[in-house]
């Protein structure tokens, strides 16, 4: 939640950099993109790899200048980091020329900043939050969608309190940062994934959007995926996002989880009481599709499956266990079936969908949480395309362990190829030898043979020293699709 800092060079260097940048701003995360270049005076003459870098990057940041006087760095600093931190959070830009990067200034002049931060923790109006409270008075079957915006609120213990004042089903959209610490009666999982999820949305008659986007996650909030006549309360930190998409019935301005509070308080007052019937048919609901999920994909043959490996994580898995899951297919397959919880410290690949971040993303997590076990569940597409960057991991002493999902394809795309189609379209891959691949870059590679082998392989990998990839060869497969 605070704002990661990346510096690369100049010319195609910034433009692939500005994927990461891209990720940051699908997904309200902070960030500092800070790029070099040819000196001021040659801007636009021609010097090595010359092209207005802020221009390109301006659309999808929230912040982008170029650095020209080097004594106002603090205040472009103070501003990059505002921008970033700001109502919803996001990416920033600054270009840094060489000539300002070598220059030379008497400490006199450099501007000061005073260092102080800007609080964003504002409570919503009372008459909005009366309003919101009438309506949830009023519901019969209402849902809250916990998004991105109530994480970066750190509103973890608000989302508890709230189902504990009212319990009704929580979910959260696919790729969202998540505020469920541990597993909540409450939580029925992701909403909007590629295989579909249990039936709550558009049965829900009040909608609380907590820190969520309106996006094809969630229908756009219209009909048919939502009802005709069903109420939308929204609620975020930035006025901007009040009206982005359909809007709402009922708009709260305010810092989710203050606001969240604020609604817990007054239910409180007013003794209300959530329908309990709409809540157990919530539990239901999930329950039966993840049972769904496992019963129509059976294990195929000899090889292992998807559900093997989502098993053995679920052994494994403890409150400080820092997940990264990087892939299309073992992405749907873990978030159907291992989300009981969805901590803020699970990362995926974020709203933009994009694969191939797992490597780099567990070498920073290790960086991050030095003393937590992490672990990377990636699939063979995934990781292959940073894999190099084992060698960096190895080099500069971040363990971690990836478990390899391999079906020797594009899964989720041969699924849907086959279904549309009847065959793949240039989908399918080879096999690779990972664990020679791995040990060539100087980690350690291990082979299953049998599901059983792989709960034990992952406890043997947190304790190693050196990044650790098990590779599972799996059956093509995919959860049942609504």
């Amino acid at each position: 939640r605070r704002v990661g800092v990346c510096a690369v060079s100049s010319g195609v260097a910034h433009v692939n950099a500005l994927t990461g940048v891209l990720n940051a701003h699908f997904d309200g995360a902070p960030m500092l993109l800070i790029t070099g270049s040819g000196p001021t005076a040659t801007m636009g003459r021609g010097h090595f790899q010359d092209m207005d870098q802020v221009a390109l990057a301006a659309p999808i940041c929230k912040y982008a200048e170029v650095v020209r006087d080097i004594a106002r760095i603090p205040l472009y600093i103070h501003e990059a980091f505002s921008a970033a931190l700001s109502g919803r959070p996001g990416p920033v830009h600054l270009t840094l020329p060489t000539d300002v990067q070598t220059t030379v200034v008497d400490e006199d002049r450099v501007v000061r900043m005073v260092d102080g931060t800007v609080g964003t923790a504002a409570s919503g109006d009372g008459a909005l939050i009366n309003q919101a409270v009438g309506l949830l008075k009023k519901a019969k079957r209402p849902l809250l969608i916990a998004g991105s915006g109530l994480y970066y609120a750190y509103g973890e213990l608000a989302l508890e309190g709230f189902v504990q004042a009212f319990p009704i089903p929580v979910v959260t959209p696919i790729w969202d940062r998540g505020s469920v610490l541990k597993p909540m009666d409450a939580f029925m999982g992701v909403i909007g994934a590629a295989t579909g999820g249990p039936k709550l949305l558009d049965e829900a008659d009040v909608i609380v959007m907590v820190g969520a986007r309106c996006d094809y996650r969630v229908g756009y909030l219209q009909a048919p995926e939502i009802g005709v006549n069903t109420k939308v309360i929204r609620i975020d930190g930035d006025a901007c996002e009040l009206s982005q998409g359909a809007g709402a019935d009922v708009a709260v301005l305010g810092d989710p989880a203050v606001v969240l509070r604020q609604l817990s308080k007054e239910i409180q007052r007013r003794e209300m009481r959530a329908p309990k019937g709409w809540f157990k048919e919530a539990q239901l609901r999930r329950n039966a599709y993840r049972q769904a999920c496992v019963d129509t994909s059976p294990k195929s043959g000899k090889k292992m499956h998807a559900l093997d490996i989502a098993q053995a994580v679920q052994s494994v898995m403890t409150d400080e266990l820092v997940l990264l899951i990087d892939g299309g297919n073992i992405g749907q397959w873990v978030h159907q079936v291992l989300c009981d919880c969805y901590p803020g410290h699970w990362v995926t690949c974020g709203a933009s969908g994009v694969v191939g971040y797992g490597i780099p993303g567990a070498m920073a997590a290790r960086a991050l949480y030095k003393d937590r076990p992490v672990l990377l569940i990636s699939g063979d597409g995934s990781l292959t395309f940073t894999v190099a960057e084992f060698e960096t991991a190895t080099r500069q002493g971040l363990p971690f362990v990836a478990v390899l999902a391999d079906d020797e394809a594009w899964g989720i795309t041969v699924a849907g190829h086959k279904a549309r189609y009847g065959q793949s379209l240039s989908s399918e891959l080879g096999p690779i030898d990972y664990v020679k691949m791995a040990e060539a870059f100087g980690a350690r590679g291990v082979r299953i043979k049998s599901a059983d082998e792989i709960a034990m392989a992952i406890i043997e990998g947190f304790a190693s020293s050196a990044p650790t990839l098990i590779h599972v060869p799996i059956a093509q497969s995919i959860p049942v699709v609504r």
